[in-house]
Order: structure tokens, then C-alpha cells, then sequence
């Protein structure tokens, strides 16, 4: 089977979505033919007021390469497409951005779409199943030039509730879809709630990314932790995902357990390093490591804890828990069933008092903490592998196939 999958980012970009999807499909390539197309590499900034852009007119030069078995190709838009891509730059009017964002946004994509179908059709022709993970303007053109091709189009829609992807125009994008993959049943049944048809969507998950073997005491002697408590943070180091309500929690988690250390892993600004580490000497922020060194990170930590808002379902719960860790999520969607509703742990307010009362919980109570650790592992060993998402691929694949549509006009 010939797959193209489509998506935003891709490696060698860092980040959980991204290293999950790489390890799938560097697998799914040893049985099927797999292509990438991916229109960013690298991480990347632009001011805030520029943010409608830096999926389109902004994005960064990269060259395509071959990633082991499977072609990437990276979609950078040439100095031409850019100017063709111009009358996007009006969903930075402040006013405007405000109070028309999707009236904008619906303006902008039939400039995208120009620029982009043709580069896409280029890679469409003997294609099976064109596999998308990319939302907003290249999911939408993915999904036209697809149909254009008569290829069947799956989605796997990474939907924050309040935040992205359960807009009108998103919603229209996942109906038209042949499959939807959800990663939990809270996520499918969000998608149900916002209209998209039970009988499209399948359950997908995700795969804890992890070295044959982990030294925790090692991991404590490098960095002078000794035999303290550790709580754990493994992700990039953004607001929403409970940077700062963690680092208030460790102060009020002193007030109880002095000897409590703090360990930071993940992509991360330089100020927003030196401001943790200026809390205490108990902090320690070790920004991007290498696989071996955070899976020694997870062995030898006392509690794992990122208390996001936007969640879906995270790959470093499942890292942690693959080691027999209780971990603390935060009050994203989903993660009261995934971490409480499995009994591997806690969920908490994105506050520092509710974040630390739940760590001390834990810190007090080590046969809990095993308890939890324990089902959390069970849970990873019997649902959640690569093997089994690559089954799960392969099987939505095969459903969608043959296909005959109607070709799809976007709303």
C-alpha cells in the first residue's frame, strides 16, 4: 500500500506528536510504501501579533530529505509563493483578527490553496490513502487535492476544546473525512459531539518512546539528587502546560518536603530557564537530553507530573508509566479517564495549591504511588504499542479502500 501522510511538523522537529508519528510510520514503512509531506522542521518564532502566518507565509526554508525507509518531502514555499500568499497578511489586523478570525481565515485559504494543491498533487499520483494530521489550511488542501485523486483521506484530529480544532470550518473538515482516529474514547466522543458521524471514527492512541533500559541511580549520582524525592517534568515549556502553577506547587510543596527536588526536561527559552532556576537550587532545568537520558529521568523519579490544560493524550504519561510511575495531569480534556479513570494516578486544577497538594498526596503515600505505577504499566504493556498502532493503520486503511466520491467543495 502507497500512504502520504501530511502534516505540519515533522523531524526533525521536537515534540511528542512529532516523535510518536516518526517511530509509527519508520515502522509502517517496513510492509508499505510511506511518504511525508510536512511544511516545518524546525522550531520556530514569530512575534505574537504574526502568529495567523507562521503556517503559511512565514514558514521557515527546509530541504527535503529521506528519513531511513520513508521520503520527506518538505513543502517550503519559494519567494513567489510567498507573494501570491500576501492577502493572508490581513488576518494580522488587530481589529479584524479579533472579532473576524474565521471570516478571515476563510478568506485566506484559497490563496494557500493555490500554492499548495500543486505541490501536493505532484506527490498524490499512485497514492492509496492519504493519512493527515495536519489541521487549518494544508489539511484542507490535502483533503481537496485527494479528492480530486479519488483517494480515500483519513484524519487524526488533535482537538483542544476551547483552543483549536472544534471550530465549525474543523468540524466540516473531519465529516468529509473516509476515517477519523481518535487517540481515547473521550476523544471520540468529543468528536461525536461536535457532529462528527460514530461510524467514522476509529481509536488510535499513542506509543511510549523509550531505550531498551533506564538508569535511575545513575541518573541521581550525574546531577547530586541522591536519594531525595523527585517530581518530574518531561515536555516542551509553555504556559499551558503548567510550567508555572508547577513551579509555584514546589514552593509550597518545601513547606512539607524540604528535601523534594524538581527536575525539568524539554525544550526551553533561555529566560524562561533562568527564571526556574533562580526559585531555588532544588530546581533543576536540563533542557533538551538525549532519549537515554530521560528514560533515566523516568526511572529514577519519586512522582511524574505535567498538569496541562490542552491535552489529548500525551505520550510522556505513558513514558512514565512505563517505568511504574504515578503521574499528575492537569484539567485537559480526556486526562481525568486516562490517568484517575485507569487508577495510575492523579489529576489536578492548573493551580500551584492543587498541583502541590496532589504531589504531597503522592510523596506521602509510597504504597499508593506503586499501586498507581503498577497500573499505569499494565495498561501501557496491554493497549499501548507500536505493533498495535501500526494494526490499527493498517486496518483503517484497508476499510477506507476502495473508494469513489464525489469531489468535496470546503465550507
Amino acid at each position: 500500500m502507497n500512504v502520504l501522510f501530511v502534516a505540519h511538523r515533522y523531524h526533525p522537529f521536537v515534540g511528542g506528536v512529532e516523535t510518536q508519528t516518526r517511530l509509527v510510520l519508520n515502522e509502517l514503512a517496513r510492509e508499505h510504501h510511506v511518504e511525508v509531506a510536512a511544511t516545518q522542521f524546525e522550531e520556530y518564532s514569530v512575534p505574537e501579533r504574526l502568529n495567523p502566518l507562521d503556517d503559511s507565509l512565514l514558514l521557515p526554508s527546509f530541504e527535503s530529505y529521506v528519513d531511513g525507509d520513508v521520503p520527506v518531502h518538505a513543502l517550503t514555499p519559494t519567494l513567489t509563493d510567498r507573494l501570491r500568499m500576501l492577502p493572508i497578511a490581513v488576518r494580522c489586523i488587530p481589529r479584524l483578527a479579533r472579532y473576524k478570525y474565521h471570516a478571515l481565515r476563510r478568506f485566506g485559504y484559497p490563496f494557500f490553496r493555490n500554492v499548495y494543491a500543486p505541490k501536493l498533487r505532484e506527490l498524490m499520483d499512485g497514492v492509496d490513502v492519504v493519512h493527515s494530521i495536519a489541521g487549518g489550511y494544508l489539511g484542507w488542501t490535502a483533503q481537496e487535492v485527494a479528492r480530486e485523486f479519488d483517494v480515500p483521506f483519513v484524519v487524526t484530529p488533535y482537538v483542544h476544546p476551547g483552543q483549536h480544532g472544534d471550530d465549525d470550518d474543523s468540524v466540516a473538515h473531519y465529516r468529509r473525512s473516509d476515517a477519523v482516529l481518535a487517540l481515547l474514547e473521550t476523544d471520540r466522543e468529543l468528536l461525536v459531539d461536535l457532529g462528527v458521524p460514530r461510524e467514522l471514527i476509529h481509536l488510535y492512541g499513542v506509543v511510549p518512546l523509550l531505550p531498551d533500559t533506564a538508569d535511575g541511580a545513575g541518573f541521581r549520582e550525574r546531577h547530586g539528587l541522591g536519594d531525595d524525592p523527585i517530581v518530574l517534568f518531561v515536555g516542551r515549556m509553555v504556559e499551558y502546560k503548567g510550567i508555572s502553577a508547577l513551579s509555584d506547587a514546589a514552593q509550597k510543596v518545601w513547606d512539607t518536603d524540604p528535601e523534594t527536588q524538581f527536575v525539568f526536561i524539554g525544550p526551553v527559552e533561555d529566560d524562561m530557564q533562568t527564571a526556574l532556576e533562580a526559585i531555588d537550587p532544588r530546581m533543576h532545568v536540563l533542557g533538551f537530553v538525549s532519549k537515554q537520558e530521560k528514560a533515566d529521568a523516568y526511572d529514577a523519579c519519586t512522582v511524574f507530573c505535567m498538569p496541562s490544560k490542552f491535552e489529548i493524550l500525551p505520550a510522556v504519561y505513558l513514558e512514565a508509566w512505563s517505568y511504574g510511575k504515578p503521574v499528575i495531569g492537569g484539567p485537559a480534556h480526556g486526562l481525568d479517564t486516562l490517568i484517575e479513570g485507569n487508577g495510575g494516578g492523579l489529576v489536578a486544577e492548573q493551580t500551584g495549591a492543587s498541583v502541590a497538594q496532589a504531589i504531597r498526596t503522592l510523596l506521602a503515600d509510597p504504597a499508593r504511588r506503586t499501586e498507581m505505577g503498577t497500573r499505569g504499566q499494565q495498561l501501557v504493556e496491554t493497549q499501548y504499542s507500536v505493533d498495535a498502532l501500526v494494526d490499527v493503520l493498517e486496518s483503517v486503511y484497508t476499510s477506507v479502500q476502495p473508494h469513489k466520491s464525489e469531489p468535496a467543495v470546503h465550507a
